[in-house]
């Protein structure tokens, strides 16, 4: 078995790796860059060359703030500085407008995503089902650019009202690897509420300490 560990970026690796006691014979941990082109593009490369069994994706991601009452009834206590394993991921930003004027390209027509995501969603690998206390593990949305503001999140979270998280590289590595046959795993830590741009508001360390328990506990589980 061989399985790669992919984060974003190295400011997240930085905070993840350390933490992590992994057998270097079996995983192998990678980062892929920012944003959909770099992730996508780097995730297809090292697919090629490093052929994995298994792809684990993680790093940081915004957090939709619920509706009252919550549109995700199993998602009802997430915080900032939580983790959670998604079980589906969409991509938001491909088409035509944005805000109110913003069109998908699917009602354009352009149907890009038939062969891999034809309801626009893409499955992800089964999460841990030793979660224990754990919230049930939800849709993440994949941005091109992240929400702004409250406005640019209350615009998406209409449209994806399944949507948990928001970041900005899930679809990309999950189309690259459904279309090589290679399972994904998705885990992320809220490091602040989707639109929040205010830093100091932000967790980063505690969403990826998070990020870190969770994912040893898999790797643990998976030797057993």
């Amino acid at each position: 078995m061989n399985g790669l560990i992919l984060v974003p970026t190295d400011a997240e690796r930085r905070l993840i790796e350390p933490s992590l006691r992994i057998d270097a014979d079996r995983w192998s941990i990678q980062t892929i860059g920012f944003g959909v082109i770099a992730a996508g593009i780097e995730t297809t490369r090292l697919l090629l060359s490093e052929r994995p069994d298994e792809v684990i994706l993680a790093g940081i991601a915004g957090l939709f703030a619920g509706p009252d009452p919550p549109s995700v009834p199993s998602q009802p206590s997430l915080r900032i500085g939580d983790a959670i394993w998604f079980d589906s991921v969409a991509i938001d930003g491909i088409g035509i407008g944005r805000g109110d004027g913003f069109v998908d390209a699917q009602h354009l027509g352009w149907d890009w995503s038939a062969e891999v995501a034809p309801t626009g969603v893409i499955e992800l690998a089964a999460a841990p089902d030793d979660r224990q206390d754990d919230p049930q593990p939800a849709r993440l949305l994949t941005v091109c650019a992240g929400s702004a503001n409250g406005d640019d999140a209350e615009h998406r979270r209409c449209r994806f009202p399944d949507a948990v998280g928001e970041d900005m590289e899930a679809f990309a590595v999950a189309y690259a690897c459904h279309r090589a046959g290679v399972p994904l795993r998705v885990l992320r830590g809220f490091s602040n509420h989707v639109g929040v741009r205010d830093k100091s508001q932000w967790k980063i360390a505690a969403s990826l300490a998070s990020v870190a328990s969770q994912l040893q506990h898999f790797i643990d589980s998976a030797k057993q």
